[in-house]
């Protein structure tokens, strides 16, 4: 009487193990690369949105303001920094926007780096409507 046994050999487990081993090996480093991906586009559009509402602050604050690197941490009347830049992110010298308390936009360009990105935040002169674009750094 032979009575079959049932269950994994060793090596059937460790071959499957490797195929586990494998496939991790290809996909963690897609994944982190997209979830860099992704945190850089969040962080982005988090700016834009940042500079959006402060076209609205000013216009709610009666308050004209030129936006540069130096002054996008000066406070504004109600007491906030003018632009919270993300952590990460750096204003690009020489640049400049100007803010009108009317709530009216002048047409600019406006440029912000990071490690690995550059995103320039285009603002439309009628609606003040902020359109992204953003490419990756230049290599130093």
């Amino acid at each position: 009487m032979c009575r079959a046994q049932q269950g994994f050999t060793l090596i059937e487990m460790m071959a499957v193990l490797m195929l586990f081993g494998l496939l991790t090996a290809v996909v963690l480093p897609n994944f982190e690369r997209w979830f860099s991906n992704t945190e850089r586009r969040v962080s982005a559009s988090e700016l834009a949105v940042r500079l959006q509402k402060l076209y609205a602050r000013a216009a709610l604050l009666g308050q004209n303001f030129e936006l540069n690197a130096t002054t996008a941490s000066e406070k504004l009347a109600d007491g906030q920094p003018a632009l919270d830049i993300p952590t990460g992110w750096a204003f690009a010298e020489g640049q400049s926007l100007k803010i009108r308390a009317s709530g009216l936009c002048q047409a600019a360009s406006i440029q912000f780096v990071s490690a690995a990105q550059a995103l320039v935040l285009d603002v439309t002169p009628d609606n003040c409507e902020i359109m992204m674009r953003s490419r990756s750094a230049s290599p130093p």
